[in-house]
C-alpha cells in the first residue's frame, strides 16, 4: 500500500471542464491556491490531448500536485495503445495520480447498449485494467474510479466484485499499487453519517437500510469500501476523496452560504485531525473540494469557490482567511486602513470588516456601487450581498432599512459575535453617513 507522503490533504477539484489551461489561467490558479494553501488539484484531462506541460510544470514549482482524471466514455473508452503517448507525456512532466473513468456504477456514465449487458463489472474492467497497467508502465498510480453511493448498480457490490475479479485475473501488481477514489458527498445527511462502515451497521442490503441503521451514502462512503478491501485483499487502499462540501452530484442542488460555511468548518477540522493524527500512515491522500472555479456560464458556477472575476465565495474564507468579495476594486483598494492594522481577524470570524448591501429582484443598485466607493478606499472592507458571508465578520457596516435587513437579521449577526452598525435613509442621508464613518 503506497502510503501518503504529505501532511497536506488539501486540495480542489479545478474546473468542470478542460478548457483553462493557458498562463493566464494558471497565474490565476495560483494567485488562490496559495491563498487557500492547497496541496492537491483534480485537473480533467481529454483522452484526444494532453494538458499543457507548462501549467503541470508551474503547479508542481508550487507544490501542488495535479491528479489528472479521465472522465471516460463507456463502453467506447480508448484504448491503452490510444493514450500511451499522453501517459508517457504526464509522467514525465511529473505527474504521479491518474482518475481512470468516473462513476462505472451509474448508467448515465454508459451508453443505453453498453449498460443493458449482463456482466456489467467484467465488461468494465475489461476498459479499465489495460488502461491502469498502461499507468503502471509509466511509474504512475492508477485510482479505481469513484461509485455514485448507492447507484444504478449498488456500489458495495460493484467494489468487491471487480475486487474478486481483479484478483482472479491474476493483477496483483495493479492491486499492490492501485488507488481509490470516492465522493464524499453528504446527500444532506451529518458528517458523521455511516461512520465506521458495514463493521458497526452490518445488518443493511443492497438499497434497503435496516430500521436504525445508517449506509454509505454520505461523507463516509470511503469507509465502507475500505472494509471490503481490507476483506478481499486485507489490506486497505490509498484514498483520495472528491466532491467535499457538495450536497450530492447535482449541478443546482447546492446549500446556502451559511450551510457551506459550517460544513467547509467540519472537513477543515476532519482533515486537519487526519494529517495530525495519522499521516504519513493515514489512507487519505487528498480531500478535495468542489469547486475551485467554472466558467461564469457553466451549470457549477454557483459552486465556484473563486469565480473568473476574481471574486470569492463564503467557503473561500474558512481556509484563507482573507472572506469573500464582489468587485476587484474592493479586492485592489488602498491599503491605508487604520481599523484593520489595530483589529485582528479570529478563526470564528475571518473578515475584519464586511459592508453589507442590499440586492433587490431587479439587480444591485448601480447607485449603492457608486457612493460606497469613498467608504471602501477608506476602510478597505470585504463587500458583499449576504448576511451568511457577513457573519463571518467581526464588524458588520450594513446599508439599508428594515425592508433590506430586518432587526431580527441585525439581533442574529450580534448573538454571532459581529459588531454591526446599520446606515439608512434617503440616498443623501446615506451617503452622508458613510462618509463620516
Amino acid at each position: 500500500m503506497q502510503k501518503n507522503t504529505t501532511s497536506n490533504l488539501l486540495g480542489f477539484h479545478y474546473f468542470p471542464d478542460s478548457a483553462h489551461y493557458t498562463n493566464k489561467d494558471l497565474n490565476f490558479a495560483l494567485e488562490h491556491l496559495s491563498k487557500l494553501n492547497a496541496g492537491w488539484l483534480v485537473l480533467r484531462s481529454e483522452a484526444t490531448r494532453a494538458i499543457p506541460e507548462t501549467f503541470i510544470a508551474g503547479l508542481i514549482n508550487k507544490g501542488i500536485t495535479p491528479i489528472i482524471h479521465f472522465p471516460l466514455s463507456l463502453p467506447n473508452s480508448p484504448s491503452a495503445a490510444d493514450i500511451k503517448a499522453i501517459l508517457n507525456a504526464y509522467a514525465k512532466w511529473g505527474i504521479k495520480y491518474v482518475i481512470l473513468f468516473d462513476r462505472p456504477n451509474d448508467s448515465s456514465s454508459w451508453s443505453a447498449s453498453g449498460w443493458s449487458q449482463s456482466n456489467l463489472v467484467e465488461s468494465f474492467l475489461d476498459r479499465f485494467v489495460p488502461l491502469a497497467n498502461e499507468c503502471l508502465n509509466f511509474g504512475i498510480t492508477p485510482v479505481f474510479p469513484a461509485l455514485t453511493p448507492g447507484g444504478s448498480y449498488w456500489d458495495l457490490s460493484f467494489f468487491k466484485l471487480a475486487l474478486q475479479a481483479l484478483q482472479r485475473r491474476g493483477q496483483k501488481a495493479l492491486l499492490n499499487k492501485m488507488a481509490l477514489a470516492s465522493y464524499a458527498c453528504t446527500f444532506d445527511h451529518p458528517l458523521d453519517w455511516g461512520q465506521g462502515g458495514t463493521d458497526r451497521w452490518p445488518n443493511n442490503m443492497p438499497y434497503i437500510t435496516a430500521a436504525n441503521s445508517q449506509d454509505q451514502v454520505g461523507f463516509n462512503q470511503y469507509q465502507w469500501l475500505e472494509g471490503i478491501a481490507e476483506k478481499v485483499l486485507g489490506n486497505p487502499l490509498p484514498v483520495i476523496l472528491l466532491g467535499l462540501d457538495r450536497k450530492d452530484l447535482s449541478s443546482n442542488n447546492l446549500y446556502s452560504d451559511s450551510e457551506s460555511v459550517d460544513l467547509v468548518k467540519q472537513i477543515k477540522t476532519f482533515l486537519s485531525s487526519m494529517e495530525q493524527s495519522a499521516a504519513p500512515e493515514s489512507p487519505i491522500l487528498a480531500g478535495n473540494f468542489w469547486l475551485f472555479s467554472a466558467a461564469a456560464k457553466d451549470q457549477n458556477t454557483d459552486s465556484a469557490w473563486v469565480r473568473e472575476d476574481g471574486t470569492t465565495s463564503a467557503a473561500y474564507a474558512v481556509f484563507s482567511g482573507t472572506g469573500p468579495s464582489v468587485s476587484s476594486e474592493t479586492k485592489n483598494a488602498s491599503t491605508k486602513n487604520e481599523q484593520s492594522a489595530t483589529t485582528a481577524a479570529t478563526s470564528d470570524h475571518p473578515i475584519l470588516h464586511y459592508l453589507l448591501l442590499p440586492k433587490y429582484e431587479w439587480g444591485i443598485s448601480d447607485w449603492h456601487l457608486e457612493v460606497i466607493k469613498p467608504f471602501i478606499l477608506k476602510h478597505q472592507p470585504t463587500v458583499g450581498f449576504s448576511l451568511a458571508e457577513a457573519g463571518l465578520a467581526k464588524k458588520v457596516t450594513v446599508v439599508g432599512g428594515e425592508q433590506s435587513f430586518s432587526d431580527e437579521d441585525l439581533s442574529n449577526l450580534r448573538k454571532n459575535g459581529s459588531e454591526v452598525d446599520r446606515i439608512s435613509g434617503d440616498g443623501t442621508s446615506i451617503a452622508t453617513q458613510l462618509a463620516e464613518r
